[in-house]
């Protein structure tokens, strides 16, 4: 037997207000009706709600039905407001994919912004390189992807979330550790290392351009273990390039040193589906722009 939830307003109006009167008012109907349709309904359930005289009071089926009625009641009006929230994207997850650079400072921020804005949305994140990245986008399996390298497919939107300087990184001993700045020519003859160009392709050109046009000679050394964790730079005659944000965070024994070079900006961008119309990514793409605006990330380097 199917109930009203109308009808279980109504009653438990009426054991709350102690009368048909008041409970009509607090419904903002006409007291009749009120009183018609529950006799109507303890016809139906064959049972009496309410003793009517000397006052009216639930009776003990009367009680049990108030009791159950409110649970379902406040199940209902969850219901009612998750629904609303998660059609807003203030419920729900996005799921973002991400290149290891990201993680120095961009995705934290973001995350952040994220919890503090919207409550309800879990960000559920993973680290992969461009082309996990861009296969994960392209199987449904991530929302957004933050990568500097994936390739401009006619099913993508992009656009940039931080543009960041390069910088050097080497052993705490090597010679120009110390300076804290340097131009590429300055290392000239050592050996750079990168991990292999088809995980990151854009930024080993980008890179690798860089070097070129110092007109030195480099050492190119691709790292069998990926990460920037990994990097074999204790000979005190190699360095790595990354991005800005690693200043402060690379690995024990190691630190950065700014380039003075007239550099381009690089990338990292957002990228994601053009059919992906999940309130949650769009929630996430306006934070991000918002956190990017506030942070200065994109109004140049």
């Amino acid at each position: 037997m199917a109930i009203d939830l109308r009808l279980m307003r109504y009653v438990v109006a009426v054991a709350e207000e102690g009368g048909f009167q008041r409970a009509a008012e607090r419904l903002v109907m006409a007291q009749p009706p009120l009183s018609r349709q529950i006799r109507e309904l303890e016809r139906t359930l064959g049972v009496t709600l309410f003793e009517r005289r000397p006052v009216v009071r639930p009776t003990e089926a009367g009680r049990v039905f108030v009791e159950s009625a409110r649970a379902i009641l406040a199940d209902s009006d969850r219901l009612i407001e998750r629904t609303v929230l998660a059609g807003r994207g203030e419920l729900g997850t996005v799921r973002v994919g991400y290149i290891y650079s990201a993680v120095f400072e961009t995705l934290p921020r973001l995350v952040a912004a994220m919890g503090e804005a919207h409550p309800g949305v879990t960000v559920d994140v993973s680290e992969g390189w461009s082309p996990e990245l861009d296969a994960a986008l392209l199987a449904d399996t991530c929302d957004i992807a933050l990568s500097r390298d994936l390739p401009q497919r006619p099913e993508y939107r992009s656009e940039p979330l931080r543009r960041e300087r390069l910088v050097a990184v080497v052993a705490d001993g090597h010679p120009l550790a110390r300076q804290g700045r340097a131009g590429l020519r300055e290392f000239a003859g050592q050996r750079f290392c990168h991990p292999p160009r088809r995980l990151a392709p854009d930024r080993y050109d980008f890179m690798a351009a860089a070097l070129e046009r110092t007109g030195e000679t480099f050492t190119f050394w691709e790292n069998p273990i990926h990460g920037l964790g990994h990097l074999d730079l204790q000979d005190g005659r190699s360095f790595a390039l990354v991005s800005g944000s690693a200043a402060g965070r690379v690995p024990l024994g190691t630190t950065t040193v700014a380039l003075t070079d007239d550099l381009p900006p690089l990338d990292l961008r957002m990228v994601w589906k053009r059919d992906n119309t999940s309130p949650a990514l769009g929630l996430l793409i306006s934070t991000a722009r918002e956190v990017a605006r506030r942070e200065g990330w994109v109004a140049g380097v």
